[in-house]
Order: C-alpha cells, then sequence, then structure tokens
C-alpha cells in the first residue's frame, strides 16, 4: 500500500506494534533478542504456506489447534542468515546452540521450531498477546484514519 499522506502515522503505529511484540517476547522467554528473532523467522517460515491457502489457514487458526508438525516447512540455516542480514557463521552458532537447547529441532531440509510441543503454555500466550496488540494497531490506524 503506498500512502503517502498518512506514511509517517503508520510508520510510528507500526513499529509500536513491533517493539510491543518483541517486549512480550522477550519478557516470556528466555533468550536474548537475536535468538528469538531467529526462532521468530523459524517459526513463520515453517508455516508461512499457510497464508496462501485459506482453508488450511483457517484450519490452524484457532488456539487449540496448532500446526502439526508434518505440515511445517524446514528452514534451511542459510536461508535464516540470509533472511536476517547475519553472517552465515554467526546463524550457525546460535542455531547450534538454540538446536542444543531444544528449541530447535532439525528434520530433513532444515530446521523447525519446536516451543509448540516444548512450551505449548508459552505459545498460548504469546498468541493471545499478538492478537490484543495487533487489534490495538489497527485501532489506532483506525482513530489516525488510515483505511485498513
Amino acid at each position: 500500500m503506498n500512502d503517502p499522506d498518512n506514511l509517517r502515522i503508520i510508520s510510528r503505529l507500526s513499529m509500536d506494534y513491533v517493539v510491543s511484540i518483541y517486549s512480550a517476547i522477550l519478557r516470556g522467554s528466555r533468550h536474548d533478542p537475536i535468538d528469538a528473532i531467529i526462532l521468530s523467522t523459524v517459526a513463520v517460515a515453517n508455516v508461512a504456506h499457510l497464508n496462501t491457502d485459506a482453508a488450511m489457514s483457517q484450519a490452524y487458526g484457532g488456539i487449540d489447534a496448532p500446526e502439526p508438525a508434518d505440515i511445517k516447512r524446514p528452514i534451511s540455516r542459510n536461508a535464516v542468515a540470509l533472511s536476517l542480514g547475519l553472517s552465515y557463521e554467526t546463524a550457525r552458532r546460535r542455531i547450534q546452540r538454540l538446536l542444543d537447547e531444544g528449541a530447535l529441532v532439525e528434520v530433513e531440509g532444515g530446521l523447525v521450531g519446536s516451543n509448540e510441543q516444548a512450551s505449548p503454555d508459552m505459545v498460548r500466550a504469546m498468541a493471545e498477546q499478538n492478537a490484543v496488540l495487533l487489534r490495538r494497531l489497527i485501532r489506532q490506524l483506525r482513530d489516525h484514519g488510515v483505511e485498513v
């Protein structure tokens, strides 16, 4: 969306959302910010294909309907490094530590997040917090006259 009349409003409010969600993630996690971003990148990549299939997305849309492991698509270490602008060695070292901790698992084709199995209560709390913050962003955008 190219909305030059509201671009700064959109930027301010969306950056507030990003900072708020990562603040919540970091408060609920034992990981440092870079590791939290790596975990988020893997989690998003694992289920990104659902965004192109409305029926499948809806099937796994509820809080009590997590995506099963067999539909998650792994992401390579190299893809994580490239998507975050990290050196391969930095990504490799941090990913190895996350694998050793059990926060990630390695499967054929790459990496899959394991928080759904390891910390389902945390995943649920983060999903609920994300929904609250996203609704707040949408409300704020509308209040500022930005078409959503």
